[in-house]
Parts: C-alpha cells; structure tokens; sequence
C-alpha cells in the first residue's frame, strides 16, 4: 500500500510537470480526488500537495523554459504594435474637409548583447519624407505599403560609482527627453545621434538629466543640428504614507533646452526655417527653445490620474509669437479588459501654439494637421476590449488666427478644424 502511495503521488507530481499542452490542471485534481476516495490520502494531505503543487509550479516552469530556450534566445525581447485608425476631418475657413482610414505597424527587439550593452531596432510603416507620421493611408489601389527603418540603436550603461544609473544611446533612438505632451515633439519623431542619460536617487527624490547632440542636415557648409539638454526631478513625500493618494502622489518636473543650429541655412530651407507648412516666418531664422514641464500623479481607489503642464518659449524669436502651453487631466489606465478601475482611460487638453514658439517641423502632426500658429482642445477615450487590444476615440477642436497671437491684431478671422480619431491597436 505504501508502495502504492508513493506511485500515486509521484504520478501526480509528474503530472504538475508537464507542459500545459499535455496535460490540464483538473487531471491533477481528479488524480488526487481518487486518491482521497480510496482512503490512500486524507483530505488534508490532498490539500497539502495542491498548495505544494501551485508554490512550486512557477519554478518548475522557468527551469522547464530555461531548458528549452538557448541563452542566446533568452537575451532577445521581439515586440510590436499594429493600429488600425479611420480618422474624419471638418474644415471650415479653407481646406477640404476629409474622411481615410490608415494603418501602422511596428516591429522591434531588444537584444542585451552584455551586461553594459543593449542593441534595439525597429521597423515601421511611413514615408522618408515626413519624421513625424509612420502612418499609410489606404489610398493607393491596393499598392503594397512602405516599410522603414525607425529604430537602430546601441546603449551603453557603465556602471559608475555614486550614479544610480548612467547611460549613452547612439544611432536612430526614440524621445530622449522627458516629456508630457507631443506640443513640442510629436510622439512618432525618431531622433538620429547621440544622447547621454544619468539619473540619481536620493531617498524619495530622483534627480535626473538628458542631453544629445542630433544631426539635422549635413548638405550645407554649415551643419544643421539640434542640441538639447534637460534636467528634472521626481519626488514622492509621502512615500511611507498609508492612505493611497498620498503614498503615490509624485510630484515630476523638467526644464529644457533646445538649440538649434544653422536650420536657417539648410539646404531644405532657402531663406525660411526648414517648415512643414511655412507656420514659422521668416523672421524666426533660429529656434532657441526653452521647454519646463511638470506632471503632479497619483492614484485613488486603484484609480490613476495626473494633471500636467508644458510650455515652450523661442529666445531668438520676436517678442510676440513666440511661445506656447498645453495644459491638461488623464484619467484611468487602460490595461485590463473591462475592469472598472484599470479598463478606460480619459484625458482633456489645451493647446496654444503661437507661430514661432517651436520649430514646426517636429511638433504634434493631429493637432491642427501639424504646425503651428494652433489653440484649441484635445479629448480622448480608451478602453481596454481585449488582452492587449484597446480601442479609443479621440477629438481634436483646433481654431487658430491667420496672423500671429499676441501681435494686437483682431482675432475674427478664425480658422477652424474639428478632427475624430478611431483607433484599434494590439500589442503583440
């Protein structure tokens, strides 16, 4: 019987072991259920190799997975995201009113070459011709759609006594900077140079520190570039705090600069800036851009929320026309299908982009169509319908001058944009 016994409970065990295609979990159950009905276990000795069963199965699986996988494999992490968008446009004022449906997709790894050493890479949907958009429209008879290199980079993180963390990224790299709106940098723009990235943490407060050196155009004599620097800071007073709002309340702000070089004399330029829509004017040759932002977060009831702000002024510009807010609230993170407190997000933002503010090539391309010289309002809503796949709405109320903001001219003539965004989007 005790022979018996053992046989029994080996096979049990073996059963937990057996990769979940092979095998269901309920087959344990009923393998133990007999057991306790034939008076070899005790109900609570059933129990016991259940809890046994479940403590131990997390362990057995990556060991399982460690077998199976080379290293080699382990050290690469492939992902990806693919959206589908149908987006309609009401103009009043001047341009056509327009209704498309587009696509993107992107797919990348992250490879750790080393302990210091990580390559990424990513390919996408877009177009050469515009940094701000890896969009296509299904607009071209059923054409097959572009595909581009946006993402190819190596970053290096030393480690170097008394920084928490120190790193140098150089090749084609996303954002660098930390940002909280697209009013100064749209979200798609990828970044070709070298950026060096330090934080350092010092009890609840994290100091940190971003900077780079991005090539622009290398036609000219002259070099255009951009150089950017910023430092910021991210604080949680109440870190130890029992009550919810207070132990996640983080309070994070930044103050950056962007100096760009000799865009004036691009080759892209003539006698204006390099421009998506001729919105700088010709007598903003340079852009020397100061960008603070801030974000106070927190969460109640499971529920996050933060307010944020961001505000850009351009020093080489006149002294009207130059500079640029967005406020705004988010709401709620859409993460889990259906889920009250993390199934939705929501958010409302204002938008005031004055004609010389920023460098318009790289500034929100759905706000307005891109540009600047815009004002107007931003409200979304996401939720989460499937296991990574959420479906938003998204509207864009733009209404803007045609002549500069805060030169004394009348604000009658108004130009006006109403654009609605659907978007499905799966990660995979």
């Amino acid at each position: 019987m005790r022979a018996l016994k053992r046989w029994m409970l080996a096979g049990a065990v073996a059963l937990s072991c057996l990769p979940q295609a092979a095998q269901a979990e309920s087959e344990v159950d009923i393998l133990l259920n007999m057991l306790v009905e034939n008076g070899t276990l005790t109900a609570v000795q059933a129990g016991h190799v259940r809890r046994e069963i479940n403590e131990t199965k997390e362990k057995r699986n990556a060991l399982l997975a460690k077998e199976l996988v080379p290293d080699s494999a382990r050290n690469w992490k492939w992902n990806g995201d693919l959206r589908l968008r149908d987006e309609a446009r009401n103009r009043q004022g001047t341009g056509n009113d327009t209704h498309r449906s587009r696509i993107r997709f992107r797919y990348g790894f992250e490879g750790t070459v080393s302990d210091e050493l990580k390559a990424t890479a990513r390919i996408a949907t877009g177009s050469t011709t515009d940094p701000i958009s890896t969009n296509q429209n299904f607009d071209t008879f059923l054409n097959k759609k572009t595909i581009i290199l946006d993402l190819a980079n190596l970053e290096y993180t030393p480690s170097v006594p008394g920084i928490s963390k120190a790193s140098v990224v150089g090749g084609i790299m996303e954002n660098p900077m930390w940002t909280v709106t697209p009013m100064v940098w749209d979200g798609d723009l990828s970044w070709d140079g070298v950026a060096l990235k330090v934080s350092q943490e010092l009890g609840p407060t994290t100091l940190f520190s971003n900077s780079g050196v991005f090539s622009l155009d290398t036609d000219e004599t002259e070099t255009a570039a951009l150089w950017v620097t910023q430092v910021g800071a991210s604080f949680k007073p109440f870190a130890d705090a029992e009550e919810e709002l207070m132990k996640n309340l983080k309070l994070t702000g930044a103050l950056a600069y962007h100096d760009y070089r000799n865009v004036a004399n691009s080759a892209k330029a003539g006698t204006d800036p390099i421009t998506r829509e001729s919105d700088n004017t010709s007598g903003a040759k340079n852009f020397n851009q100061l960008n603070p932002s801030i974000e106070l977060a927190s969460q109640v009831a499971e529920l996050p929320f933060s307010l944020f702000g961001d505000w850009v002024h351009n020093a080489s510009a006149s002294s009207t026309g130059n500079d640029g807010y967005a406020v705004g609230v988010k709401l709620g993170k859409a993460a889990i299908p259906w889920s009250l407190t993390k199934g939705w997000e929501a958010g409302y933002m204002f938008e005031r982009l004055e004609r010389d503010a920023a460098f318009d090539e790289f500034v929100d391309s759905d706000f307005g169509g891109g540009g600047t010289n815009r004002r107007g309002n931003v409200a979304w809503i996401t939720l989460a319908v499937l296991k990574n796949s959420t479906f938003g709405v998204k509207g864009f109320f733009r209404q803007d001058a045609l002549n500069n903001f805060g030169s004394g001219a009348s604000l009658t003539q108004e130009f006006r944009e109403d654009r609605f965004q659907m978007d499905w989007v799966t990660k995979f």
